[in-house]
């Protein structure tokens, strides 16, 4: 009776790749939910900025 790992060593090499892309999904969906993030807030700041300038040169 042979016993062949191919089988086995393709289901867990396969299982490996699945893991590592959740993992790089999630990575992907945290940085694009960051960038959104800063996104707002360096739209908020430049606002900041502009209502300051308009106030200054107003002075």
């Amino acid at each position: 009776m042979t016993f062949s790992l191919k089988p086995i060593r393709t289901r867990l090499y396969k299982a490996w790749l699945r893991s590592r892309l959740d993992n790089y999904t999630r990575s992907l969906h945290a940085i694009a939910a960051q960038r959104e993030n800063d996104f707002y807030a360096e739209r908020m700041l430049h606002r900041a900025v502009s209502t300051t300038k308009a106030k200054l040169q107003s002075l």
